[in-house]
C-alpha cells in the first residue's frame, strides 16, 4: 500500500505541478489570449526581390482565370483559395491549407502569400496559414500582383517554364559510377 501512494504522489508531481501565487495567476490570466488572431506581416512591392532571393516562395492564390488575365511567373505557386463560377458565386477550395502542407512540409517554410490586389483575401488565407498549420514565416504583398507587375512587369524570360526530361542516347552511367554496367555497349531508346 505503501509503495502504491508513492507512486500516485510521484505521478502527480510529474504531470502537473501546482502553482501558488502570482504565477497561477498569470497562467490563469495569459491562457485564453494564447488563441487570438496571428498579426500579418505585410511587405512592400520593393521588399519582395529581397524575400524572393532569401528563399521566400510566392504563393498566388489567385483563380487561374485571374492569373491568365495579367499573367504570372512561372516560378510562382498557384495555390487557390476560392473561385467563382459564372453566376458570381465564390466557392471556397475546401483542401487550401492541405494543399499549403503538401507543398510546404516544413513549418519554417518561408512563404509570400498574393491575391490581386493584397487585400482582405491574402490577409485570410496568410492569418489561416499561420493559426492552423503553425508556420512562421508567412507574409503578405501590400498591393498584391497587380502592384508587383506594375512595378516589375513580366518579361518572356519570365513565363518559361523549364522542364527536364530523359534524353534518348547512350547510357552516361559509367560516367558517374566508373564502371560499364552495360552489355557490349548497349543504348537505351
Amino acid at each position: 500500500m505503501a509503495a502504491m501512494s508513492a507512486s500516485f504522489v510521484t505521478f502527480k508531481t510529474a504531470v502537473a505541478p501546482r502553482m501558488r501565487g502570482r504565477a497561477a495567476k498569470l497562467t490563469r490570466a495569459t491562457r485564453g489570449s494564447v488563441a487570438t488572431r496571428a498579426s500579418v506581416v505585410k511587405i512592400s512591392v520593393n521588399e519582395v526581390k529581397d524575400h524572393l532571393d532569401r528563399g521566400f516562395v510566392l504563393v498566388d492564390i489567385r483563380d487561374p482565370d485571374e492569373a491568365r488575365e495579367t499573367g504570372y511567373k512561372s516560378s510562382w505557386k498557384n495555390i487557390v483559395l476560392a473561385a467563382m463560377d459564372e453566376d458570381g458565386r465564390i466557392h471556397m477550395n475546401p483542401n487550401f491549407l492541405a494543399q499549403i502542407r503538401q507543398e510546404f512540409p516544413n513549418t519554417m517554410s518561408r512563404i509570400l502569400i498574393a491575391c490581386d490586389d493584397g487585400t482582405t483575401r491574402s490577409e485570410k488565407a496568410a492569418a489561416a496559414i499561420v493559426e492552423k498549420c503553425g508556420y512562421t514565416q508567412c507574409k503578405v504583398i501590400d498591393g498584391g500582383i497587380d502592384a508587383y507587375l506594375k512595378a516589375y512587369p513580366l518579361t518572356q524570360a519570365d513565363k518559361v517554364k523549364w522542364k527536364m526530361r530523359p534524353e534518348i542516347g547512350e547510357d552516361l552511367s559509367v560516367l558517374v559510377s566508373g564502371v560499364d554496367t552495360r552489355q557490349a555497349g548497349q543504348k537505351y531508346y
